[in-house]
């Protein structure tokens, strides 16, 4: 499982979560899944939850505002299928061959960069990376994936509550 640090003072500001992902490409769609999951919880009124699914550019419009933004993506990580692991854009950046994130128009880590760039980031941003088993036509998750989402979920609202 994912092991966290003690809570810390968190500036004040929203907190967004942004599942992305293709829904029409099984285990693709994974953090599209998730975040429709947790669009099902009640959560704080300082957490926003959004489909980001193939957004790329567009997940800018989430950014204004937010201390916080959590990603969550399918990531080619050469795990076992339904693997999470926890990353900072830091740590994808300086990984050598690190993780690949799902292919869609603008990757997340251009679209952070951007961000940078347009002084859009937010003080702390987190990217939840999900191995997926098969990408391939259809809207089903693989059984492995599917039973990731809620161990996905768990570790998205521990980073909610830090």
């Amino acid at each position: 499982m994912i092991s966290h640090g003690l809570p810390c003072n968190r500036p004040a500001g929203k907190i967004v979560i942004i599942g992305v992902g293709n829904l029409l490409l099984k285990d693709e769609g994974v953090g599209v899944h998730v975040a429709q999951e947790l669009q099902k919880r009640d959560l704080s009124s300082a957490v926003e939850v959004h489909d980001g699914a193939v957004a790329g550019i567009g997940l800018l419009d989430f950014f204004p505002g937010a201390s916080k933004v959590l990603l969550i993506d399918a990531a080619d990580m050469n795990l076992d299928p339904g693997a999470i692991v926890r990353f900072t854009p830091e740590e994808v950046i300086s990984e050598k061959g690190g993780p690949r994130f799902s292919a869609h128009d603008v990757s997340l880590l251009e679209v952070l960069k951007l961000a940078k760039a347009l002084d859009q980031y937010p003080l702390e941003v987190v990217i939840f990376g999900i191995q997926p088993k098969e990408i391939s036509w259809g809207t089903e998750l693989s059984p492995e994936v599917r039973a990731s989402v809620p161990k996905v979920i768990e570790a998205v609202l521990k980073e909610v509550i830090r």
